[in-house]
């Protein structure tokens, strides 16, 4: 050995893993609780749904890399916000009792300023999104392929 390097440890033959303490036990469950409550993995609950064209499929991306998936489903299920399956082109009560059609001016409205016109039975807990014209359409193309699916 060269003088002044420093020799490497053995590994111990035996080593016992380390425990886990209890803040890093309760640390997990309240990631795993989160996660739940948020929608968990991120699914969007598409996967029977039939194969999407490229602006359906865009807007699917765009929402999964959004968030929107944690709180809209694909397959009927209400999570804090409304399913996705069968909304489009559906009239919706909003708080207050007005009603609106799930069309392109509503689903713009709702991304962009969420707070202004909420679904009856739902907390307006929606943060706003500033996505393009474009990205609203590709949105758009994602919920007429779940027009069917509610």
């Amino acid at each position: 050995m060269r003088p002044g390097a420093v020799r490497p440890r053995p590994p111990r033959p035996h080593a016992r893993p380390r425990a886990l303490t209890a803040p890093a036990l309760a640390l997990a469950a309240v990631v795993l609780a989160v996660g739940a409550a948020c929608g968990g993995d991120d699914d969007d609950g598409g996967d029977d749904l039939p194969p999407l064209d490229a602006a359906a499929e865009e807007g699917r991306q765009l929402a999964q890399d959004k968030g929107c998936v944690s709180c809209h489903s694909a397959d009927g299920d209400d999570g804090t916000g409304p399913t996705w399956a069968g909304l489009w082109g559906s009239t919706v009560e909003l708080e207050g009792g007005e009603t609106v059609v799930v069309d392109r001016d509503y689903v713009a409205r709702s991304v962009r300023e969420p707070r202004e016109e909420v679904v009856e039975g739902f907390n307006p807990v929606m943060p706003s999104y500033d996505l393009t014209d474009a990205e609203i359409d590709a949105l758009v193309a994602y919920l007429e392929a779940l027009a069917d699916q509610g």
